[in-house]
């Protein structure tokens, strides 16, 4: 007997037939996690304090003030916050939508389209004026990010590895020790981070690694720490990675 297996649930809005766009806001102390779930409209989500998490399938973005994340329509995912974060949730319907993204999109929030947003999701305004959105959606689409995803390998062992470096990223393991441990060899392993991730191994545990910074260099702790505390043996190694994937130094990111 095969057992059925639930898609994710639509989740909707009152009168969101009556709206081309708007943004639902968030307590602070709201702590997302409401399991997979999905919309009929595309989805921006973005914090203007704190962070957020968005898990899509195997993949996972950490997302702080300066970046926001375009979820396209019918897509399931799930926002997982860290408290106090103020997370704010813009909704559109594809038809009046110019971005014609079909995978989760990140892109940089500057002082103008922060300000914007703010200003989209404020009590005064139920609907958002067409000037608005052609403002919004040039900002918006001007420059993608790449921001930090991590998918995981689909093969067990290589998985197995991938789980136990996201738990401590600062784990100091080469592809041969996990290889020894496991019981397989290296270009078996090497092999399935490829073919599972589109990554090597080592640029796969880089992502790892900017990711599990994040929530740190929020908390303000020393970007020396912050190197220390994810695997980085030296502060200019770690700035190096974080500036080649994001473009700026560590300090500058959350500014």
């Amino acid at each position: 007997m095969t057992l059925a297996v639930e898609s994710p649930p639509y989740e909707g809005h009152e009168g969101d037939a009556e709206r081309d766009m708007w943004i639902c806001r968030f307590a602070p102390d709201e702590p997302g996690a409401w399991g997979p779930h999905r919309h009929h409209q595309h989805q921006i989500a973005w914090v203007s304090e704190g962070l957020t998490t968005a898990v899509v399938g195997s993949r996972t973005w950490v997302l702080p003030p300066t970046r926001a994340l375009f979820l396209p329509a019918h897509l399931p995912h799930d926002l997982v916050n860290r408290p106090p974060s103020a997370l704010h949730c813009l909704y559109v319907w594809p038809h009046t939508c110019p971005l014609e993204w079909t995978e989760p999109t990140v892109v940089p929030v500057g002082p103008l389209l922060r300000e914007l947003l703010l200003a989209l999701a404020g009590p005064e305004l139920s609907t958002v004026e067409e000037s608005a959105r052609a403002l919004f959606f040039g900002l918006v689409g001007a420059v993608p990010d790449p921001g930090v995803a991590v998918p995981l390998p689909a093969d067990r062992r290589a998985r197995a590895v991938a789980a136990r470096l996201s738990a401590t990223p600062a784990d100091p393991r080469s592809l041969e020790d996990w290889a020894v441990e496991l019981g397989t060899s290296v270009s078996t392993l090497r092999r399935a981070f490829a073919v599972g991730t589109g990554m090597t191994f080592t640029d796969w545990r880089t992502q790892v690694r900017l990711r599990a910074s994040l929530p740190l260099l929020a908390d303000g702790l020393p970007v020396a720490g912050v190197a220390r505390r994810v695997g980085y043996g030296s502060l200019n190694g770690y700035v190096d990675a974080f500036r080649r994937h994001f473009g700026h130094t560590p300090a500058a990111h959350f500014r």
